[in-house]
Formats: C-alpha cells, structure tokens, sequence
C-alpha cells in the first residue's frame, strides 16, 4: 500500500507499527479527507471504485445487452472490453480498502475533537465514504443478497490494523456495517460542502442498500425522503441536466467528475462510437411515443450520444420507491407512480393500465426478478422504464442484470467466441488476497482462474 503524500502526515500508514507521530488536530485530519474528496471531485485514482468514473459507467455499459459487442468497429473499438470477464477488478478491491483504511484512522485517532462542528463533519463523512466503500464491494465482489448463494459478504475492517488478516463476513453482516455507518454518517448532520456526502445524500444512499437488499418499505420511504426534496424535472430542464458533462445540475445530488478533462472526455466518446447500440435498446422507444430521451440519448447510426453519468439523481429514487410498491403488494400504486415519471418524459402522454401494459419481449435478457419469480408486466415495465432513462449511467444496466437473475449470452468479440456467465456478475477476490490469507473463500467459479 502507498502512502499518501500529505503535508501534515507524510507516510502515515507506517504510524502505528514503526511509533511514528499520528495526525493529532483536526487540519491534520481534514487532510486525509480531502484527498478522498479531492479524488471524487477530479476523476481520480479512488473516485472510479468509490461512486464510479464517466468511463466505467460507459465501459461497464458497453457490455450489457444495450450495446452489440459483435459489431464492434476496430480500431476504434479496440480498447473497448468485450464481456464481463475482461475487467481488472483487483484495482478496484484494492484502491475500496485503501479509501476505508483512510476513513477508519480518523474514526480512530480523532481524541478530543469528535464533539465540534469540524469534528462531527469529518466523523460524519468518514462513516458515510466507509459505507459508500462497502457498499460498492458488496455489489461487486458479492452474489445479489437475495439470491441462493448470496451469503457470503466481504472481510469488514472497522479498525486501522497493519497486521489484520481478516476473512469474509456473512452478508447479513456486511449489510448491517454499511447501515450503520450510513446511520452514524446522518446522525453527524455533515454541514461542510466540500465533504460533499450530506445527509439527503446518505438518504439515497439508504434507500440504494435497502433496496440492493429486498428490504422494501424502508426502501421506499428512504427513496420518498429524498425525492420530496429534491423533485423529478422535465423538459429543458431535465435535458439540460443529462447534456451538463460536468458539474452538479438539476437534481443530481452528488457526482465524481464535477471538474474533468473535455479532451479526456470527446477521446472517451469517441471510442465508444465504435460499439453499436443495440436494437434491443433502441426498440424500447416505440415511434409513436414522443419521447424527449430518443432526441439527444442516440443518432441515426446506432452510436451513443448521451453523456456518461456516475453519481446520484433523484429519478433513481421514484424507481426504487415504485419498485418498492410493487414488491409490497401495491400494483396500483406502483402503476400510477410509472405512469406519473413516463408523463415527465413522453409529450403527449397516455396513461397505461394494468390491461394495455406493453407484453414482455421475446428477445428480454431479463426473465426473473430478483426474487426468482418470474418477471410481470407490470415489474417489466418499471425495469424497462429504468433501463431507457438510466443508459450510460452508473452502470445500472450491468447491475440490474446482476440483480435480477444473472442471465447468460454469448457474444463475438475479435473472432473469438465468449460467454457472459453467471458466475462473472459476482467479481473474483484478488489472487494475492487469497494467497496472502489461506482462510478468504475465492467466490464460486474463479477457483482455477489467474
């Protein structure tokens, strides 16, 4: 592990073990946090595993049944991932845990300034980044919690220990520290803006990890907190919105990439041009329906238009509450929360009822919801509607396909035949890992793999 190269605490993971000094005061301290911010800000090293970069919403996406692999234009497409097991995941693990290692020094070694307005924001955000962290690794390095073999979570340190070795946690636990560090994080009320995890954010947060995990009334009264402040937007509002490459607008609530490169960002776009979107996406907006995203999310030739997002905005909240509904046994009023986001999106609009719900489509990757039980037309309808609104975003698709069944599909990549298959939803843990602690159990499938 690399040290941070900070003015106040110079080499401070070698502290403890070698006596050296520790951050003692509150500056000292805020520096180790606004590294971390500073990182989510810029795009940097940690933002991408922390909440996510433009370029792993888009690569993540170019995956998923939303774009076509097999039409992959080459060169430009060359640096494009071809399916779910080309991805170097162990960055991720490792950049995850070094964020937490961050976050639990300060919970640790803070002393006397825990009780202050300054103390209580850094407190605060600590919890709610070590929370954000073992959320992200949840969804990866875990199988979905409600299915089968969703009972193993990930190694939890709460602790700054140089010599821990620990092994995984069940899922229940894994679940309870990211909901209580999300608790802990709203109990501080963070003030400073530059921590920028306040606590409507750690709200949507809440409603992510519940609704992650099939608990749905607090899902969806923690997604209904959050959207009554900050209500879903339309029309040139909303468009002006999803076309901002940079910066908070509208009703995003927090997003890394806020400063970025527009060199970086057209060379980015430009290779994603090269992959195809799918017809299958594409058949989603039905030519008789006006709707406002088929005008600025893809052009004639199939190719992305849209700009990439990773962050938070309150439409994902009105999908976690209607999806909430209808798991709740609420059809009625899950339908009447579609209809009331399609008519912020479709102009004119007619409302659809239980009898004219679109049928489910033959060539839907999409089979089972995530309890198993097989998909309605209602429940494929708020996925559908999810799926048009959140493309290119946050990888949503890949993890919506990872929630709800796992479905498996080959594709052509390069000449080259591969599967996309079950078990590649759930990311291996990193070799070295494995090595370094005998007792880690590897996630199933990757036990001969490199």
């Amino acid at each position: 592990m690399t040290a941070l190269a900070l003015v106040s605490c110079t080499e401070y993971l070698d502290i403890k073990p070698y006596g050296k000094e520790i951050p003692e005061d509150v500056e000292d301290f805020s520096a180790l946090l606004h590294h971390l911010c500073d990182d989510i800000d810029n795009g940097n090293t940690l933002a991408g595993p922390i909440m996510g970069l433009y370029s792993d919403a888009g690569a993540l996406e170019a995956v998923t049944d939303n774009m076509e692999v097999n039409l992959t234009e080459s060169p430009g497409g060359d640096m494009l991932r071809g399916y779910i097991g080309h991805f170097a995941v162990s960055t991720y693990y490792t950049s995850l845990y070094e964020a937490i290692r961050t976050c639990n020094i300060i919970l640790d070694e803070i002393g006397d300034d825990r009780d202050t307005r300054e103390g209580l924001d850094l407190i605060g955000t600590s919890y709610a980044i070590r929370g954000v962290c073992y959320y992200q690794l949840m969804r990866l390095f875990c199988a979905p919690p409600l299915a089968d073999d969703g009972t193993l979570g990930v190694p939890l340190v709460t602790t700054f220990d140089m010599e821990a070795k620990p092994v995984r946690s069940t899922m229940q636990e894994t679940i309870g520290l990211i909901e209580h560090d999300f608790k802990e994080a709203i109990a501080c009320d963070i003030q400073e803006p530059m921590y920028r995890f306040n606590s409507d954010i750690i709200h949507g947060y809440l409603a992510r990890l519940y609704h992650w995990c099939g608990r749905w009334q607090e899902a969806r009264d923690e997604a209904l907190l959050v959207l009554g402040k900050h209500p879903l937007i339309e029309g040139e509002d909303y468009k002006a919105m999803i076309n901002k490459q940079f910066g908070l607008a509208g009703n995003r609530l927090i997003m890394s990439n806020i400063y970025g490169s527009t060199l970086t960002l057209t060379s980015f776009y430009n290779t994603l041009k090269a992959r195809p979107i799918s017809v299958r996406y594409i058949n989603l907006f039905p030519s008789s329906e006006a709707d406002i995203r088929k005008t600025f999310f893809f052009n004639a030739k199939r190719q992305n238009t849209k700009t990439c997002f990773a962050g938070m905005r309150s439409a994902e909240m009105a999908f976690i509450a209607m999806e909430a509904a209808y798991h709740l046994g609420d059809p009625t009023t899950a339908l009447k929360e579609l209809n009331d986001f399609r008519r912020k999106r479709i102009s004119p609009f007619t409302d659809l009822t239980m009898s004219t719900l679109p049928a489910i489509r033959d060539d839907e990757y999409i089979k089972e919801d995530c309890n198993g039980n097989v998909l309605t037309p209602l429940l494929y309808n708020i996925l559908t509607e999810r799926r048009k609104e959140f493309f290119m975003e946050n990888a949503d698709r890949f993890y919506e396909l990872k929630r709800n069944g796992r479905p498996e599909w080959w594709i052509m990549y390069r000449g080259l035949k591969y599967w996309n298959q079950k078990y590649m939803y759930t990311w291996p843990l990193p070799v070295a890992d494995i090595e370094l602690q005998p007792g880690l159990i590897q996630n199933p499938g990757y036990d001969e793999a490199l």
